[in-house]
Parts: structure tokens; C-alpha cells; sequence
């Protein structure tokens, strides 16, 4: 009985949520919907009881000797209201509700629910993004929020019309007897358990093979991507994957089924039981005509409106159970929605008013990741105004952590950077990312334009010239020219007309958003990975000029782009264990240098 009244309970909590985030999207749409229902369920009552009258006018009429055979003005009226009134439902509840306000509401639904996932994704911490325990949460929301919790208004619509149709038909049939709509409604409630249970167990299914539906989509990603088919053709790996791919949709194929043939008996005993109750009770009343107690017309009227009552009582106990198996579904998306922020702003944060960029400390910084395992360990160097800076160190070593928390998608665990003195956890996050300009190894191939692609470098800025520039000192235009559209070719395979571009050309086009934002502080992660050399020194060249008297920090493994930075930092197992220019640490003879000569033995 508990566990009953939590399931209750919980769904309660879902069916308010989900009603205010509908309103919030469109609230004088929400209300049309639910009143064309509410029409629905009455207008059937209505016409049921002008039938009634005709019905017991007519045998009146008929009843009187020696008549003349003629139809009564009443009889005409009444008629004429039943047919109105099936009118009134067909267009109120077949045409407006299900095949008009339906239908907006749910494409008005998914668009608002698919705008508050986006938002909410792009506005996670990396330290959710990088969880498997979010991941999974995200993986069960994105394969079902856009139609399982429009469903979910769909259902309550319909639950809303079966109760507005059981309290109507209760109160129709009160003064024959109140017991008819009490034993109907009596014989349809273990629909609601047992539709409760098919309910759970579905979730429990589902919920279970999250990990394995995961699994499902990347490797149908991975038969499907461009990039990985050119690989899995030259080492012929399509079948092993088309048979992994077989066994993870034979496995969920059959977790999935488990649920519907546990609930296929309910399916075929309880309307055989609903039946067979509503006939006894015709038959328990058919009496009440014979000996005259009962009009024909009332007969009539409580046979339709006791068929009406069954339909409202059975299919409400099949769509309670679904919008409860809805709701189930439902969890997640707010679960998701309310993650909480790891990465907090102090209330009264500070702002850098400075031009110039500001001078970075890194203080005795140790950071370990929410696994427990330790990457960074006592880091203590400063960055100074305009200076250039190197990170080298072996893949793991800790570089690509140390951008993470100066960029603060992550606090340090012990100790502290300091941005002209002032803690970075002090200062607004807003303010903070204004002065920076980034270039990861995973940059974004933006399936826009030319001309977005550099221009989402600084959205806020619209400057024609200033993002042409951007594209001659990336190197990007000895490509742009060449397109018929010049910038506003489109680029990538997804949409029509697109042009691919190769693995150089994309990197050149992400290196002139940096250009075009032109913010303080520069930093690039492997920013020419793959860029021929003369390119290369080009754009190193244009970076001299651009980020003059601007800060520079460069990750990478290729010397001939760290070798000119005033300081190169040499980070081994999460420790800085060398700092100096290139040539003192040559003459160190350390583990840069062993580094350096081992590459440089390679172009002898």
C-alpha cells in the first residue's frame, strides 16, 4: 500500500511539472486542448439524452388511439439538438482536439523541450560531461524526451476526458441508481494495478539496458560515420561490427518484450470481464421496461450512457497505466534538468577591467579528478603579461588538465591561480572567458558557412573586414578563394551543397576564429597537428604580429612550435620537473632535451 501511494504520489509530482513546463511553452494552447477534451466527453452524454426524449416522444405519440400519424415539434427539436450535438463533438473533439491542437501541442512541446535540453547540455560542467553516471542519464533522456513526455500530455488529455466523461455519466445515471457507475468503475480498477506493474517493469527493463542502448548507438555510429568506414573498409572489421550490432538489437529486442508478454492476458481477460458485468447489469434492469417502471427511452439512455461509462472506465484505467509508464520516462528529463552547478559563482564576483592581459600564477595547484586518481601535484609557475608559454610533456602528463582549470572547467583540489593576485574562483566566469580565445585538438567543424565558421569566434562582434583578415592570417583563404560562394559556401556533408574540407583546412579555419576574436589571452592545444610545415611557420609568423604584446600559451608535441616561447614548462607525471627557454633547457641535458633530439633525429 505504501509503495502504491509513493507511485501515486511521484506521478502527481509529474503531472504538475510537466502541465507548468507546457504552460510555460504555450499556455493558451494547453488550455483549447483540454477543453475540446472536456467537450468531447460531455457532448456524447448530451446527445444520449436527446435521443431519450425522442425516443419516449415518439412511443408516446404512437401510444395515442385514433392519431394522426404526424411528428411532434418536440420530437423534431429533439432530434434535431442529437444530431447538433454529435456535431458540436465531432468538430470539438475529432477535428479541433485530436486532429488540429494535437498536433500543435506536440510540435510546440518538442520544440520548447528540445530548446531546455539543449540549453541545459550546453550549460553542464565538464565535470557531469565527463561522468559515466551522466552520460547514462543523458543517454536514457535523449532517446526518449521527444516523444515520451509529449505522450505524456497526450495521455493526461485523454485521462482528463475519461474523468469528465465518469463523473458526467455518474451523475446521468444517479437517479436510476447510484450502484451502475460504482460496480463499473469497481471492475475496471485492477486495470490500474496491473497496468502499474506492466509499468515498472518496463522501466526496469529499460533503465537496465541503458548501458547496452549506448552501446548500440556508437556502434551504429560507427558503421555510419564517414571517417570510421574509410577504416573499418581497409581492415575489413564491417562484419564484426554488423554482428555486434545484431546481438546488442537481439538483446534489447528481447529485454523489451519480456514486459508486453507478462501484460498480454490482461489484455484479453479484463474487457471479456468488463463485458460480461455490463450485460448482467442490462439484464439486471431490463425488467424495470417490461412491467413499465422504466421509459423506453430511459432504457435506451442507460444502456448508451452505461456503454459510454465502460468505455470511459476501461480505456482510463489502460491510459492511467500508460501515462504512469510515461512518468516513468518522464524522471529522467528533470533529473537531468536539475543538475546542479559544480563549478559555482560567488555572489559579488569580481571583474578585470584591464585591456592588457592579466598576469596568471599558478599556487602550489594539486587536482585530482571526481575518480579519486591525481594528475596535477604541487604546481607553482606564473605567466606574465604578453608572455609566451610553452606546455610540454608526454600524452597523460597533466597539460591538457592544467588548461581545464585555467579555463575553470574544473576547480583545483589544493591550492590556488591567482589572475592579477585575485583568485580565479572570485572572479565572474562571463568576465573570465572574455579574455580568453582557445583552439583544442577536438575544435568544431561547424556545418555552417565560411563566414560562421570564423565569426563564432566572437558572435557579439560583426566585422566584415576584421573576419577576412582573420582568414588570410589562418591561411584559410588560399582555400576560401577558391569557392564559387567565396564565404558563404557552405561547408561539411550535412546539409545540400556542402564542401568537405580536409583535416588541415578545418584547422586553419578554427585558428582564424582565434584570430577573429583576438582576446588576451591565446590558448592553443596542438593548434597545427595537422598543417603542413610552411603553413605552419606562416601562421606562427601571423601569430607574432596579431598577438603582439598578448599572452600565448601553447600544448604541444612538436618542438618547432615551442622552441620560441620566452618560457617552456616540461610536465612529467602531473610534476613540473623542468622550466626555462629553449636553450637552457638544452643545456640542462634533462628530459626536454631527450625529448627534443629523439624528434629532431627524425628529420636527419
Amino acid at each position: 500500500m505504501r509503495k502504491a501511494k509513493e507511485k501515486l504520489s511521484e506521478l502527481a509530482k509529474n503531472i504538475v511539472r510537466v502541465l507548468k513546463l507546457a504552460y510555460e511553452i504555450d499556455g493558451k494552447l494547453v488550455t483549447l486542448y483540454y477543453i475540446t477534451a472536456a467537450f468531447g466527453a460531455i457532448t456524447p452524454i448530451l446527445a444520449a439524452y436527446l435521443f431519450k426524449i425522442s425516443i419516449d416522444k415518439i412511443v408516446e405519440s404512437t401510444s395515442i388511439a385514433g392519431a394522426q400519424i404526424s411528428v411532434p415539434l418536440v420530437i423534431v427539436f429533439a432530434l434535431a439538438g442529437y444530431f447538433f450535438i454529435h456535431l458540436v463533438e465531432t468538430v470539438s473533439y475529432w477535428g479541433l482536439n485530436v486532429a488540429y491542437y494535437d498536433y500543435l501541442l506536440r510540435n510546440k512541446f518538442q520544440a520548447g523541450l528540445n530548446y531546455r535540453y539543449s540549453k541545459k547540455l550546453s550549460s553542464l560542467d565538464l565535470g557531469h560531461l565527463e561522468s559515466p553516471e551522466v552520460q547514462n542519464l543523458i543517454t536514457k533522456v535523449e532517446q526518449t524526451f521527444t516523444w515520451q513526455i509529449p505522450d505524456f500530455v497526450r495521455m493526461w488529455n485523454y485521462i482528463f476526458r475519461d474523468l469528465i466523461g465518469i463523473i458526467s455519466v455518474s451523475i446521468a445515471l444517479s437517479p436510476y441508481s447510484i450502484w451502475i457507475p460504482i460496480i463499473v468503475l469497481l471492475v475496471s480498477s485492477p486495470r490500474i494495478y496491473l497496468k502499474l506493474k506492466h509499468g515498472n517493469f518496463v522501466w526496469s527493463m529499460y533503465g537496465g539496458s541503458a548501458p547496452e542502448a549506448k552501446k548500440l548507438w556508437y556502434t551504429g555510429d560507427l558503421l555510419t560515420s564517414t571517417s570510421s568506414i574509410i577504416e573499418t573498409r581497409i581492415f575489413q572489421s564491417q562484419e564484426a561490427l554488423l554482428d555486434r550490432l545484431l546481438g546488442l538489437q537481439d538483446y534489447l529486442y528481447k529485454i523489451n518484450k519480456k514486459p508486453l508478454d507478462s501484460y498480454r492476458w490482461v489484455l484479453i481477460i479484463a474487457p471479456l470481464m468488463e463485458s460480461i458485468v455490463v450485460f448482467a447489469l442490462v439484464y439486471w434492469i431490463l425488467p424495470n421496461a417490461l412491467t413499465g417502471a422504466l421509459t423506453i427511452g430511459s432504457i435506451t439512455f442507460i444502456i448508451t450512457t452505461l456503454e459510454q461509462l465502460r468505455g470511459h472506465t476501461s480505456w482510463g484505467a489502460a491510459h492511467f497505466g500508460e501515462l504512469y509508464e510515461h512518468s516513468l520516462f518522464v524522471n529522467p528529463y528533470f533529473e537531468l534538468m536539475a543538475l546542479p552547478k559544480l563549478i559555482k559563482e560567488k555572489t559579488g564576483a569580481k571583474i578585470l577591467n584591464e585591456s592588457k592581459p592579466p598576469k596568471i600564477e599558478f599556487k602550489k595547484v594539486s587536482f585530482s579528478y571526481p575518480n579519486g586518481r591525481e594528475v596535477l601535484k604541487d604546481i607553482s609557475f606564473t605567466i606574465d603579461s604578453g608572455e609566451r608559454v610553452a606546455l610540454v610533456g608526454v600524452n597523460g602528463a597533466g597539460k591538457t588538465t592544467l588548461i581545464k582549470l585555467l579555463c575553470r572547467f574544473y576547480d583545483v583540489s589544493d591550492g590556488e591561480i591567482l589572475i592579477n593576485g585575485i583568485n580565479l574562483k572570485n572572479i565572474k566566469l562571463s568576465n573570465w572567458y572574455s579574455y580568453l580565445g582557445t583552439l583544442f585538438q577536438d575544435f568544431v567543424k561547424y556545418n555552417f558557412t565560411v563566414r560562421d565558421n570564423i565569426m563564432l569566434g566572437a558572435p557579439h562582434i560583426r566585422d566584415e573586414k576584421r573576419m577576412q583578415e582573420a582568414a588570410v592570417q589562418s591561411g584559410a583563404y588560399d582555400f576560401i578563394k577558391n569557392f564559387e560562394k567565396g564565404y558563404d559556401q557552405m561547408l561539411g556533408r550535412r546539409f545540400e551543397d556542402g564542401e568537405e574540407l580536409s583535416g588541415g583546412q578545418w584547422q586553419k579555419l578554427a585558428i582564424a576564429r582565434t584570430f577573429y576574436e583576438k582576446a588576451p589571452i591565446l590558448i592553443m592545444d596542438e593548434p597545427t597537428s595537422a598543417i603542413d610545415a610552411e603553413s605552419e611557420y606562416e601562421i606562427f609568423q601571423n601569430l607574432e604580429k596579431v598577438y603582439k604584446n598578448k599572452t600565448l600559451i601553447l600544448v604541444s608535441h612538436r618542438f618547432s612550435t615551442v622552441r620560441n616561447a620566452n618560457k617552456i614548462v616540461v610536465i612529467d607525471d602531473g610534476r613540473i620537473t623542468e622550466m626555462g627557454t629553449h636553450q637552457e633547457l638544452l643545456e640542462c641535458n634533462g628530459k626536454y632535451a631527450v625529448m627534443f633530439n629523439t624528434q629532431a633525429k627524425g628529420y636527419q
